[in-house]
């Protein structure tokens, strides 16, 4: 989880750092990258890399899909939002997955 939303937040700072012309946003979105990485190679110790990149990159990327609509009013088509309930479906069966096979 702490991975997902380090991430998240390394990108809606990116953004908020307007291409680093906002330093202090541009180094919170460094610092946030700098924790997700901590992060995600403590979360190796326990879960395969594979299964933990795809709900990491998953999770993080509809995130922030839905924070850029609220934040910065983005506008998502129809297609972006069936995709990415798709990506939620595909997490969710990850999930399933692992829970199965740890049972």
């Amino acid at each position: 989880m702490l991975t997902i939303i380090s991430e998240t937040a390394a990108v809606i700072y990116m953004k908020l750092s307007q291409g680093f012309q906002n330093k202090l946003n541009a180094a919170i979105a460094i610092m946030a990258y700098v924790l997700g990485f901590i992060f995600l190679t403590l979360a190796l110790k326990y879960l395969p890399v594979g299964i933990a990149n795809a709900i990491w990159a998953g999770a993080s990327t509809v995130l922030v899909a839905l924070l850029g609509v609220y934040l910065f009013k983005e506008q998502l088509t129809i297609i972006q939002v069936i995709s990415l309930i798709l990506i939620v479906m595909g997490l969710v069966g990850l999930n399933i997955e692992k829970t199965s096979v740890d049972s």
